[in-house]
């Protein structure tokens, strides 16, 4: 314990002197970084930012009692809203890697999901969704998006808006899933919430990578969704589907990494887009060597361009990208000699390729600090992290703001 506080101290006081001062992204552009006081308290965990036109939403999950709560607070430009509560339950599903998200819908609605345990089994849980008219105050009765009635794994769920009144969502389905047999197969499925109703569940693919993050993301002709696959030989690179002209795309592998690994490495893809333009983050561990990768697409997902190395070297991955106009920004966690983790970002260009890299923060290395999120409001970049240094020690959602001149 006094070797993490000593580590954390030491990193604090690196942040402190980085913040003092005013680096150069790029040729003309002065970055500044700003924490700003965090709305979650001591005991919060799995922070995440979503971005409408006029509010940011910072959501995550509290201890409270033998359960845990699940709350978010608004950032209006320049102050956080008081917190407001969506679920209150006992039986959530507090994991690192597999966490709920608000996303504000184009009526002005906001949807939300999160999960909980269905049964005692360790991964046996479901995905609840609810729909608040009134930006939180109060919300609709749970639904599940799924339907199968199965006792397994329903999770690492990815929102997009769908139409003006409904949202579009895929996760991870656990339902032909049995451990140590001969089908076990995670499957990916997608389905739409229209006016309020679920309509049907389907498949996008059969047999992906168990617990590695899904997303997808709006182009101007469809939908575009990146999820680590699973090959029979347990080749788990990333794959790309579409939903083009009321169709579905067959899985296209987004770049030949061959990364063959006998179990899920928990480090899913992140995907970004702006109008028909897309950019894509990844990490892969393929022939030993730890990399956090990147690439564009100018046709909304058809194509993508040669790859990008993001990663400063030591990569621990759990990534996020967001387009800023025609380029893109990459967050990460990088290993520092200590063992501890930083959270880093870097910018991108489709023709220049990748700017200097510039630290955030420092948090653990481990499980429990998480995944650093990203989102872009007005003209800054908004990005939160879990500050945790031990799976049984404290943790804190925090939050920075990023601008430039």
């Amino acid at each position: 314990m006094w070797r993490s506080r000593i580590y954390r101290w030491l990193g604090n006081m690196v942040l402190v002197t980085a913040l003092s001062l005013v680096g150069v992204m790029r040729a003309n552009e002065v970055v500044t970084v700003q924490p700003l006081v965090s709305p979650a308290p001591v005991g919060s965990l799995t922070g995440n930012l979503v971005a409408s036109d006029s509010k940011l939403y910072l959501s995550w999950l509290e201890s409270r009692g033998d359960g845990h709560a699940f709350r978010f607070a608004a950032w209006d430009g320049g102050t956080f809203s008081e917190p407001r509560t969506i679920r209150i339950s006992d039986a959530f599903f507090a994991n690192w890697a597999d966490f709920g998200s608000l996303l504000p819908l184009e009526n002005g609605q906001l949807a939300a999901q999160w999960l909980e345990k269905a049964a005692d089994g360790t991964y046996q849980y479901d995905i609840w969704m609810s729909l608040s008219d009134d930006q939180g105050k109060t919300w609709s009765q749970p639904e599940r998006p799924h339907r199968d009635g199965t006792l397994s794994e329903h999770g690492f769920v990815s929102l997009a808006r769908h139409g003006p009144t409904g949202l579009a969502g895929v996760w991870l389905d656990g339902r032909k899933f049995q451990k140590g047999a001969s089908n076990n197969e995670m499957s990916l499925m997608f389905t739409t919430l229209e006016d309020g109703v679920f309509k049907e569940e389907q498949l996008l693919d059969g047999r992906v990578c168990e617990c590695c993050q899904t997303t997808m993301a709006r182009t101007e002709n469809g939908l575009v969704v990146a999820y680590r696959d699973r090959s029979p030989d347990e080749i788990r690179d990333i794959s790309v589907v579409r939903y083009v002209e009321n169709a579905w795309t067959d899985p296209v592998t987004l770049h030949a990494d061959g990364w063959q690994i006998p179990g899920c490495p928990v480090n899913g893809p992140q995907v970004a887009t702006n109008g028909d333009q897309a950019a894509i983050a990844w990490f892969t561990g393929a022939g030993g060597e730890r990399r956090v990768q990147a690439k564009f697409s100018q046709d909304g997902g058809a194509s993508f361009e040669e790859v990008m190395r993001v990663d400063d070297g030591q990569p621990i991955g759990r990534v996020d990208i967001e387009m800023v106009g025609s380029e893109a920004v990459v967050t990460w966690l990088e290993r520092t000699e200590a063992g501890e983790g930083i959270v880093q970002f870097r910018r991108l260009s489709p023709s220049t390729g990748p700017g200097p890299s510039r630290t955030i923060a420092q948090t653990g290395g481990g499980r429990a600090s998480g995944f650093p999120r990203m989102a872009v409001f007005g003209d800054e970049i908004f990005v939160t992290w879990t500050e945790a240094y031990t799976r049984d020690g404290d943790s804190q959602v925090q939050i920075s703001r990023i601008s430039s001149e």
